[in-house]
Formats: C-alpha cells, sequence, structure tokens
C-alpha cells in the first residue's frame, strides 16, 4: 500500500493567498507506487468577495477548481483499490473551519485502457455505480471498472479536479490566519 498526501493551505488577511502542497510520502506497500502531478499548487491571490458578488448557497466564496493527475503503478496486473482520506464536513472534504472541497476523480486510465470508476463497500465488494467521473467523499473506496465488471492491470492514471469553497466570513479577518485542509490517496492491491 502506498499512501499520497495532498495538503491545502491558505493564509486570510484582508486579500488571501491560498496554496496546495503536494507530497508523496513513503508508507509500507504492495510494492506499488503512486505520485501526484505537482509537489505545488497556487490558487494566487484572492480578495474577499464584495458584498454585490455572487456567492455559492451558504455564502460560499469558491477558490477556484484545480486538477492534478494521481499515478499509480504496481509491479503485477491486479485488481486495484483507491482510498481517499480526509476530514469531511457535510458531503465533501472539510477546508478550514467551514470550509468544504470537493473532490472528482474522471478520465482513468488502465494499463492504458479507458476505464471507468466505481465505488465499493469494501475490498472484492459488488462495485456500485460506475461513471467515468465520481465525487468522491472521505472513506470512499474506488474501484476501476471495464464492461461492469473490475478491471486488472498495473498502472492506474487519472485526473482528481480539486474544488475549495469558504465561508465569506473566514475571509473577512483581521489577523492573518492559516486555512486548511489534508487529503490523502491510498492505492492497495486486493
Amino acid at each position: 500500500m502506498k499512501t499520497s498526501l495532498l495538503s491545502l493551505r491558505a493564509l486570510a488577511l484582508g486579500t488571501l493567498l491560498v496554496g496546495a502542497t503536494l507530497a508523496s510520502e513513503p508508507a509500507l506497500a504492495d510494492d506499488c507506487q503512486i505520485n501526484l502531478s505537482q509537489s505545488q499548487m497556487d490558487f494566487g491571490q484572492v480578495m474577499p468577495p464584495s458584498t454585490n458578488a455572487a456567492l455559492n448557497a451558504g455564502n460560499l466564496h469558491s477558490l477556484g477548481n484545480r486538477v492534478i493527475s494521481l499515478n499509480a503503478s504496481c509491479p503485477q496486473p491486479s485488481k486495484l483499490l483507491l482510498v481517499l482520506r480526509g476530514e469531511q464536513l457535510g458531503a465533501d472534504f472539510k477546508f478550514a473551519k467551514q470550509g468544504q472541497t470537493r473532490v472528482t476523480l474522471s478520465n482513468a486510465l488502465l494499463d492504458g485502457r479507458s476505464v471507468e470508476l466505481a465505488q465499493v463497500k469494501a475490498p472484492g465488494a459488488a462495485a456500485g455505480a460506475y461513471s467515468p467521473s465520481i465525487t468522491v467523499v472521505p472513506g470512499d473506496m474506488i474501484i476501476p471498472v471495464s464492461g461492469g465488471l473490475p478491471a486488472t492491470g498495473s498502472v492506474l492514471s487519472l485526473q482528481v479536479e480539486i474544488q475549495p469553497v469558504v465561508p465569506v466570513a473566514e475571509l473577512r479577518t483581521r489577523e492573518a490566519k492559516t486555512l486548511e485542509a489534508n487529503l490523502s490517496f491510498e492505492v492497495r492491491v486486493y
């Protein structure tokens, strides 16, 4: 099993400088490797929205969408399981005190072949509905699917779209504070 950590961080003080750090961490393994495409993700400088700005439901301010690539490789063709971990708030990953980060997986390839993605309750369990794109929450277990069945391969590549939103109240502060979230990806063979 190999784990890769995604850490989102922001500094709020009138304006907001937001960045994300992606780091692979060594883990006990089935000799699989997992890598994220960027070591640092920079959302740039974000101003708190004006009072006339259109906001999401709940007065949430979007920090913009980012897409990274995830690549996992194992020495032998196997059935692969991707597990996502992080703190949950509502139907998404928690970001900052009251913000959320929606995470969507898409464009999956297994050994260069296009596959769909499905959620499972446990390794080896029957796959739920499968799709080319799937929104995930902490604890989700995702498998590649081909022809409605779990697919076997050694190299899994997919795109991870990250969409953080923060309540406007968290952006309006006189003191600097760090807004952050952690999300980890783990690949297992089953």
